[in-house]
């Protein structure tokens, strides 16, 4: 390709700018920074798991690193669904649906 051609030109050197960067703000995700999921938001989410993995059956350390939870929270979440019916625990230690 011949230097002298359009496309040759085209190209130019990149000038650092002097932007400061900024962190993005996108209303539509509902992303509130430094506030704590609200327990019944928890219990959703684990709820949904479960119904969405049919045949998962986690124990709680894995729920715990699956859910980002803390292992004694984790733990109250989930024997609080056993306790309700939802789940069940088996002789194993792990949590899962009702067959």
């Amino acid at each position: 390709m011949d230097s002298r051609s359009p496309k040759a030109t085209r190209r130019r050197a990149l000038l650092p700018l002097d932007i400061a960067p900024q962190a993005l703000s996108i209303s539509s995700l509902n992303y509130r920074r430094g506030v704590a999921p609200h327990r019944s938001d928890v219990h959703a989410r684990v709820r949904c798991e479960f119904v969405e993995m049919r045949g998962f059956s986690p124990t709680i350390a894995q729920a715990a690193r699956l859910f980002q939870l803390q292992l004694d929270e984790c733990g109250r979440i989930l024997k609080g669904l056993v306790e309700e019916g939802f789940l069940r625990q088996t002789p194993d230690g792990r949590f899962r649906l009702p067959s």
